[in-house]
């Protein structure tokens, strides 16, 4: 376990977490059910997020201290073509959780972010403070994502209640986090390729857009533990240690799960490189996804239940590793 005791939450009010049936709300399942405390995970049947006044009405009758919002519009093509469904949920519900929770003494919002709000500005990682956008070399969802990350600040920075604002350790907090290339417990780039390595007998995967992919069991535990800190309101890059691409991601996949037993018709000879350009999407995708997480490890380090800080690959084989053998024994 990466926590001590959860401190810093007030248990009198109970914890709020969207997005239950998410990769990421799975996870926060998993890992509230060891702790006892108090906690409500709501799906897409519980809450309507495009609905402002159902989420009004949810705050209002189970009045949270605490708000985890794992839920998100997540289809990045048919968000093209559904912009104000997106936005609704990626930008105007977080406003909403925020105008909320800004004016709970201690309240605590967090809100999982994306790198699809960059728009291949730099070669190198991104930091939290480097420049978002610009908006036309973005997706409708980084768009969405962005007005959402916009939304939540400009709620804290000034529309925190006054009269909690002269009273600093009453002050609610937020932390945004930002992360890529999740996967968990649902459908992912990682399972994908596990599936087609055992169908087919050759593989070309995209070489030239570069990321680090992010474990939705660690993000949980990210969120949670952030949450139960003294640290301070803002973005937080939440990424793994290294980058990488998806072509050398799945090369890295298919051997671990050959190594486990997993039988596969491709290895590293079969499997292609080809560029973004020969495999078109509708929604625009970041070249350069990779975060800088040097903020977080600071933030991290400070607390005394963090653990040495992993590097993807581990987090990658760990996941590829108990989805084979789970797979094999059962």
């Amino acid at each position: 376990m990466l926590y001590s005791s959860l401190k810093l939450f007030n248990l009198n009010q109970p914890i709020l977490i969207f997005g239950r049936d998410g990769q990421i709300g799975k996870s926060l399942q998993e890992y509230f059910n060891h702790l006892k405390v108090p906690v409500i995970f709501l799906g897409r049947l519980d809450c309507d997020l495009s609905d402002e006044l159902a989420i009004k009405k949810i705050l209002n009758h189970y009045s949270p201290s605490i708000i985890i919002n794992a839920a998100a519009y997540t289809e990045v093509d048919k968000a093209e073509s559904e912009i104000q469904l997106a936005f609704a949920v990626n930008a105007k519900a977080p406003e909403v959780m925020a105008r909320y929770i800004a004016n709970v003494p201690h309240g605590i919002l967090v809100h999982y972010s994306t790198d699809y709000v960059f728009g291949d500005t730099k070669k190198t990682a991104y930091f939290e403070t480097d420049s978002t956008g610009p908006i036309e070399k973005l997706s409708i969802y980084g768009q969405s994502k962005l007005a959402g990350e916009k939304a939540v600040e400009e709620v804290f920075n000034f529309g925190q209640d006054s009269r909690y604002a002269s009273a600093q350790d009453n002050l609610s907090r937020y932390f945004i986090l930002r992360t890529s290339w999740v996967y968990g417990d649902g459908g992912n780039f990682i399972l994908t390729m596990l599936r087609l390595a055992a169908e087919k007998d050759q593989l070309r995967v995209v070489c030239d857009q570069l990321g680090v992919p992010t474990s939705a069991k660690w993000l949980a535990e990210i969120g949670v533990q952030i949450a139960n800190s003294k640290s301070e309101s803002g973005i937080y890059h939440a990424v793994p240690d290294g980058k990488t691409s998806w072509y050398e991601l799945a090369i890295f996949i298919i051997e671990v799960a050959a190594s486990v037993g997993r039988r596969v018709k491709v290895n590293e000879k079969n499997i292609f490189p080809i560029p973004a350009i020969d495999y078109p999407l509708p929604a625009k995708r970041p070249y350069n996804s990779s975060i800088n997480n040097s903020k977080l490890k600071r933030a991290l380090s400070k607390l005394e239940f963090s653990r040495q800080y992993p590097h993807w690959q581990e987090q990658v084989e760990d996941y590829v590793r108990h989805h084979v053998i789970f797979n094999i024994k059962n």
